[in-house]
């Protein structure tokens, strides 16, 4: 996946008014634009980062709904 289609999708769920899908994927595309920050400078956003951060991303939601009651 890419920055690009995600924030695609963003505006598209911005238009139809699905603010709870909107917020999903701000919340992705910020975790995205986070890790590109590291102690060495600015890493470059790939194809690669943005999947290891969505993968990340969908791990620590599923913890989150795991521990639900």
């Amino acid at each position: 996946m890419t920055l690009e289609k995600l924030q695609n999708d963003m505006k598209e769920a911005m238009k139809s008014g699905n603010h709870t899908r909107k917020q999903v994927i701000s919340d992705m595309i910020a975790a995205i634009k986070n890790a590109s920050y590291t102690p060495k400078g600015k890493v470059e956003i790939t194809d690669k980062l943005v999947d290891e951060v969505l993968i990340k991303y969908q791990k620590m939601v599923q913890e989150k709904i795991d521990t639900c009651p």
